[in-house]
Order: structure tokens, then C-alpha cells, then sequence
């Protein structure tokens, strides 16, 4: 079985797991647009995503345009090397939008090579540890997310620390998602996104804030994360802080913690 496939099959009971659809090769028609396309100087699908969400300010806009993009790449990633220590190859080539001209429609990685941690996973190619096979996905990862975050902070002026961060965030919040979902330390999976942000860094992904976990109580679910560098949602008059936001008083987090669901799996 594939990485992707046993990944796919794992998140199959999940209620939260957002992943592309996966292929052996590139999709055909005019409907798709790999990310490599999209960052080509004068393609115009970023500013119609862009335009999709005039009415916003434009941190939200900016970020939510960037989850639009990447919010699949990134919890495949990161779901990957938390439950099998395994990972696809990733590169701007690779990963494909489905489009109606204005919106993403559907999202889909193409799987050319893999690596796992030990043998046993097919054709993976096998790393003798965890750091390894983050050092060897990180390039690509870099690589296809790079132009994107680049490019929506050109078109919309938002500062790179509130994006970077973002996806150094998301990678963290992804793990600890899975292990919220699945029963888990939520301290081992969120110190398991840091060392496989530690291996973007060298990379290449620029070093701006990074996330932070905050205990609530002795319990080991009472604890969540707090976000690098915040989302800016609550500019948009529609939402108030939320409980991983940086700027929010202790007080008020803990406010938010005791009316929140995440005290165990759902």
C-alpha cells in the first residue's frame, strides 16, 4: 500500500482531515492549474481567488486565500509524518488545483516517490530516522509553498511574518488535531511538528514566529496551542479572538479554554 493510501485510510473515521485526492500522474484539462502555474508572473487565478473576497480586510483575506491554497498540502504533510512516519515527495509542480475559473474546487498532490522510516512501505524510499525523512521532504515542501505565500503577500501587502507563521502554525496545529481526534499526547505530537519545522527552517522556510502550547490544567488534554503570529479573523467584524490567538489576555483564554471542546477526542 502507498503512503497516501494508508494515510487516506487512517483519516478515513476522522471528522477533521482535510486531504487532496492523490494521483500517480499530472491531471489534463483546462480546469487544472498546478501550483507552479498559479505563482507564473501574470497568471490570473491568484487575483480572482483575491477578488472572490473584495469585501474582507485584508488580513483575512490574504490568509483565508492562503488556506484556500494550502490548507490540504499542509495537513497531508504533516498527518503523514505523525501517523507513519512517512511522507510524500512534494514539489510546485506537483500539487494541482481543480478550478471553475474563480475558486478551487479540488485539490490533488501527484505521489511520484515516497519515503518511510524503515522498510516495509512498497516502493517508499526508506530513511533510518524521523530527522531524515523530515530533511528529505522538507525541500519540496519549501519549494511549493514558497511562491504561494510570496505571492499573496505581494497582491494584498500583508506582512510575510503573519503568513509564514501561518504555516508553521498549521503544521502544528495539524498534528495536534490528529492527536486530539485520536486520543493521543497532545505534547508528543505538537513537540513532533517542531522538529519537523526545525528541518523547514533549514530549508529555507523564513524563521518569523513560531506557536506556542499553553496548559490549562494538570490533565494531559488540557493543553492546546496559541498561534505565532495572529490570523487577524477578528478584524473582519465577523470574529472575535479565538482561543489560539496570540493577542488574547490569559484571562480571557482561560474563559475561552472552559467553554471550548477540546478537553478530549471527539
Amino acid at each position: 500500500m502507498m503512503v497516501t493510501e494508508e494515510l487516506r485510510d487512517r483519516c478515513a473515521p476522522l471528522g477533521f482531515a482535510p486531504l487532496p485526492e492523490f494521483a500517480a500522474e499530472p491531471p489534463a484539462g483546462p480546469q487544472w492549474v498546478t501550483a507552479a502555474g498559479i505563482a507564473t508572473a501574470g497568471h490570473p487565478f491568484l487575483g480572482k481567488l483575491l477578488d472572490a473576497r473584495a469585501d474582507e480586510p485584508p488580513g483575512p483575506r490574504a490568509v483565508h486565500t492562503l488556506r484556500t491554497l494550502l490548507r490540504e498540502l499542509i495537513f497531508c504533510t504533516a498527518g503523514a509524518v505523525y501517523l507513519l512516519d512517512a511522507a510524500p515527495e512534494l514539489g510546485p509542480r506537483g500539487y494541482a488545483f481543480r478550478t471553475d475559473g474563480a475558486d478551487v474546487t479540488g485539490r490533488l498532490l501527484v505521489v511520484a516517490r515516497e519515503a518511510s522510516v524503515g522498510p516495509g512501505r512498497g516502493t517508499a524510499v526508506t530513511v533510518s530516522s524521523q530527522r531524515e525523512l523530515d530533511a528529505w521532504l522538507a525541500p519540496g515542501f519549501v519549494a511549493t509553498v514558497r511562491p504561494l505565500v510570496e505571492l499573496v503577500a505581494a497582491r494584498t501587502r500583508v506582512g510575510p511574518r503573519t503568513l509564514w507563521s501561518y504555516v508553521v502554525d498549521m503544521v502544528h496545529f495539524g498534528m495536534l488535531n490528529l492527536a486530539r481526534q485520536l486520543g493521543r499526547d497532545r505534547v508528543a505530537a505538537w513537540d513532533r511538528a517542531g522538529e519537523l519545522a526545525e528541518q523547514l527552517f533549514v530549508a529555507g522556510l523564513p524563521r518569523r514566529s513560531e506557536p506556542a502550547m499553553v496548559r490549562f490544567g494538570p490533565e494531559d488534554e488540557q493543553v492546546w496551542g496559541v498561534r505565532g503570529a495572529c490570523c487577524l479573523d477578528f478584524t473582519d467584524g465577523a470574529h472575535g479572538m479565538c482561543l489560539t490567538c496570540p493577542l488574547l489576555a490569559p484571562d480571557d483564554r482561560a474563559r475561552k479554554w472552559e467553554s471550548a471542546d477540546l478537553a478530549g477526542p471527539r
